[in-house]
């Protein structure tokens, strides 16, 4: 009796080992942004980063119009940690320097310049780890 209860153990063990150190990549969505030229980053809620190293992505919707969109990856102190300039209807990657994995991160977006049309509202996803 005792070695099956040893061989249950060692083998939740394994299992529970080989659980915990892959990692589910979180995707965030967002929907009705509006943002601005001249306003602050509008940002996406949080969402965790599982791999240390990979590089994040953003990948917005096919609305109306063409405007260009800064996407930046935020700390939960407001630190820079990865971003890129993406057009509505296109999906980019960015590297995520001291980005590390298990920590939450947020999107911050707005309008890349003052092309005129003031506000856009955009809607898509995005991960810290590309997808």
């Amino acid at each position: 009796m005792n070695k099956k209860i040893a061989k249950v153990l060692l083998l939740s063990s394994v299992l529970l080992v080989g659980a915990t150190s892959v990692g589910a990549r979180s995707i965030g969505t967002f929907s009705n942004f509006s943002v601005t030229y001249k306003g602050g980053e509008k940002f996406t809620s949080y969402v965790t980063k599982a791999t240390t190293g990979r590089a994040g992505a953003v990948n917005l919707s096919n609305d109306t119009g063409t405007a260009w969109i800064s996407a930046n990856m935020r700390n939960s102190e407001g630190a820079f940690r990865g971003g890129t300039n993406v057009q509505r209807g296109k999906r980019a990657t960015f590297n995520t320097p001291n980005a590390q994995g298990g920590y939450w991160y947020r999107l911050g977006m707005r309008k890349t310049n003052n092309t005129g049309g003031g506000t856009v509202t955009i809607r898509g996803s995005w991960s810290p780890d590309s997808y």
